[in-house]
């Protein structure tokens, strides 16, 4: 048998999103007010030791500044390179199975969970939702819960999560709870997910520093779970994995006690309604989003068709396909107004067939 190249990397590619410079780039998922100015701070005051000295193991000031800011201790914690560097060492720990989604649901974890040798079970959105215990299935897996979903923006009940949460603990799963929109969807206050994972030894809550916190490219995000599983998580990351200065940035973002943060998710929420509104009145389906972002519901056919329409009047965006219409459309990240008036703008001339 040929050990390499590995057979179930075959259908696997590169992700390689546009960067080129563009007015309005809506496709990239991130904070486009900025990054969190306390870890600017640190960026801006990092020495020669930053770049010539190992950072720590483990991430020590990030998992410090994550357990004083839940009120629990270091040994619940593990951290990563983002929430997809979590992910990946989670999927790394848990010998080969099937990983169970939603669909639609952010492709990135279908890719996650190949890259480690499991094979990727959609469930359909609606029929999930619907029947939590047939969701989360009868043999052991990873089951996988993006709240809010990527890239519908659809919140999902906290009592759903929970009654799949006891169906995976009735047959040995591993569950994950992606948060990484949950500061667009929950109060400061609600730690309910990280809750559920500290009453489980199999339940993990995920979370990025990528979005609210604006830190996309330092790469930092963390996990909540209880000391064994992060054990094992850890076993799986190794060390030196988050640099000492993402650590830092991270730590002082987490512990401040700036407005900044409250002030752009808020100014995010009042665009994300303002942009779906006037989307809706123009004929757009657009189901409600808790994310950053918002999805225009599209005809498959058209999908690259009218993303490159909008690329041609300075607007990027990022089509998504699905097995059903609800996953058929346009992804675009909140952004500041004059953004959002772009993207109407260009929503208008798609309509009048003038581009």
């Amino acid at each position: 048998m040929d050990i390499y190249p590995r057979r179930d990397y075959r259908q696997l590619g590169r992700y390689l999103p546009d960067r080129s410079p563009i007015a309005a780039d809506l496709g990239d998922n991130r904070n486009l007010w900025g990054a969190h100015p306390a870890a600017l701070e640190v960026l801006a005051a990092s020495g020669t030791a930053a770049a010539s000295e190992y950072p720590g193991s483990y991430s020590e000031r990030l998992t410090d500044a994550v357990a004083a800011r839940l009120g629990i201790t270091a040994g619940h914690i593990t951290t990563g390179a983002g929430g997809t560097g979590v992910l990946d060492m989670l999927m790394r720990a848990v010998a080969p199975t099937t990983m169970r989604f939603l669909d639609p649901g952010w492709p990135a974890a279908e890719m996650l969970a190949q890259m480690n040798g499991h094979e990727p079970v959609a469930v359909d959105w609606e029929a999930a939702l619907g029947d939590p215990a047939g969701f989360a299935g009868s043999a052991p897996a990873i089951v996988f819960v993006a709240n809010p979903g990527n890239p519908t923006g659809l919140a999902i009940p906290d009592e759903w999560i929970r009654a799949v949460q006891e169906r995976t603990e009735a047959v040995g799963s591993v569950l994950i709870i992606d948060e990484a929109y949950g500061e667009y969807n929950r109060d400061p206050g609600d730690l309910t997910p990280f809750e559920m994972a500290l009453d489980s030894e199999r339940t993990i809550c995920v979370k990025t520093l990528s979005k609210a916190y604006g830190l996309a490219g330092l790469r930092a995000g963390y996990g909540v779970a209880g000391p064994a599983l992060v054990l094992e998580v850890d076993k799986a990351r190794g060390p030196f994995v988050v640099t000492s200065v993402t650590s830092a940035a991270a730590a002082a973002a987490i512990s401040s006690d700036s407005p900044w943060l409250a002030e752009t998710i808020a100014e995010t929420k009042v665009n994300r309604e303002r942009v779906r509104d006037a989307l809706r009145h123009r004929g757009c389906k657009v189901p409600r989003s808790a994310a950053n972002f918002v999805f225009i519901l599209r005809d498959e056919a058209g999908l690259d068709d009218d993303a490159a329409r909008l690329e041609r009047v300075g607007v990027r965006v990022r089509p998504f396909r699905g097995p059903t219409a609800l996953g058929n459309g346009l992804r675009a990240t909140v952004a500041p107004w004059d953004g959002m008036q772009r993207l109407l703008d260009g929503m208008d001339l798609i309509a009048a067939g003038t581009i």
